[in-house]
């Protein structure tokens, strides 16, 4: 497994969970990727806001178009 790969799969499995992702783990496209879905209504804005990518119910439907933009890939 590559460093990329392993950092997807991080992102795919830790965006699904209820406490999100850390935004730290994210380079600056994805936080940049995140801002957006955060606008969109993809990731909660107050979880945003506070250091975590939680998906919201709409971001869960496209959680793996979500979790591709963060991790730049």
């Amino acid at each position: 497994v590559t460093p990329d790969e392993a950092h997807l799969e991080q992102v795919l499995l830790e965006l699904r969970t209820s406490d999100g992702l850390a935004v730290s783990v994210l380079e600056a496209s994805g936080r940049e990727a995140g801002d957006r879905a955060a606008r969109d209504g993809l990731l909660a804005p107050d979880a945003w806001a506070g250091g975590r990518a939680v998906l919201t119910r709409r971001g869960r439907l496209l959680a793996d178009g979500v979790a591709i933009s963060l991790a730049g890939a």
